[in-house]
């Protein structure tokens, strides 16, 4: 298993575009969430980022998979008006229930798993949890994975073909 998200964390990169996917994951973690860029808005007294992510995991027959999974990120603080490019996130899922809630398509509410920031030392002191934010993701600010999705969707075809390779 090892081997496998070794791996994945070579080929990541590929299949995303982006030269910023080096994570060393923790032992019995089961895939990535991640997104590169985001967009941020602001409007008085809300400030929120969205963006498309992916979610890379190795399924049962060892092949890498990725998904696709709307992201929405936000908190209820002082901000004034604007929109603007914001850098993107990422988290390690390390629940198998966690894991299969991405992979159905569940909506993933912060505030109802356990999700804790992975310390880039001392990662055998880490507390067991859902999922390991490892950037992008203040403590104050609360986020949804699999967030509703655009209305026209329906229109534009689902997004949330499992590709494996």
């Amino acid at each position: 298993m090892k081997f496998y998200l070794t791996l994945l964390l070579l080929l990541a990169p590929l299949a995303w575009g982006q030269g910023e996917m080096e994570h060393i994951l923790p032992q019995g973690a089961f895939g990535v969430v991640s997104v590169g860029k985001m967009n941020q808005g602001e409007l008085i007294w809300l400030r929120g980022r969205v963006g498309d992510g992916r979610y890379t995991h190795v399924d049962e027959h060892g092949r890498h998979c990725t998904l696709s999974v709307p992201v929405a990120v936000g908190q209820v603080t002082d901000s004034g008006l604007g929109i603007e490019e914001a850098a993107g996130l990422s988290i390690i899922v390390m629940s198998d229930k966690l894991n299969h809630a991405l992979l159905s398509g569940e909506r993933i509410l912060s505030d109802q798993w356990r999700f804790v920031f992975w310390p880039r030392e001392e990662a055998a002191k880490l507390p067991q949890a859902d999922g390991y934010i490892v950037q992008g993701i203040e403590a104050k600010e609360s986020f949804v994975l699999n967030s509703k999705r655009r209305w026209v969707s329906w229109l534009t075809g689902d997004s949330r073909l499992l590709r494996c390779w």
